[in-house]
């Protein structure tokens, strides 16, 4: 019975990893053109802190919300094409604000923590809305046409 648990337990980790791994690729590439805007950032040292931060914690929520083991409402695919902008643009928005407001803090205070937590709690939060604002650009675009 043991190991009929762990078994599943193993599964259940592999399954998130898997879907943590291509997040981290669906993130890392619809994110850019914001990353690229953030080599000009300073501080340097706390604009890679923050910006490392908010590209691992994106990973982990969108594998974790994508993969529902947190319910935030009906993921598109990785490869969706017509949902690509608008994740490219979200992405881009999330991972870009986060870790300028993390390297800010860091830089205010003088807390390299606050250019790790802020990023993370901004990233978990903003990015659980995803379902929600794709579903409101879709409404919007059918409206308008």
């Amino acid at each position: 019975m043991a190991s009929g648990t762990f078994t599943k337990t193993v599964k259940r980790v592999d399954r998130w990893l898997d879907q943590v791994f291509f997040a981290a690729w669906e993130v890392s590439v619809l994110a850019i053109p914001t990353l690229w805007l953030l080599l000009a950032a300073t501080p340097p040292e706390a604009v890679s802190l923050s910006g490392t931060a908010a590209l691992v914690a994106s990973a982990a929520a969108v594998g974790t919300y994508r993969g529902e083991y947190v319910s935030t409402g009906t993921w598109p695919r990785p490869g969706h094409l017509p949902t690509l902008p608008v994740r490219s643009a979200y992405y881009s928005l999330v991972v870009g604000g986060t870790a300028l407001v993390g390297a800010a803090m860091q830089a205010e205070f003088g807390w390299f923590w606050a250019g790790i937590i802020l990023p993370v709690i901004g990233v978990t939060g903003a990015l659980a809305l995803v379902p929600v604002v794709i579903d409101a650009v879709e409404r919007t675009a059918r409206v308008t046409i």
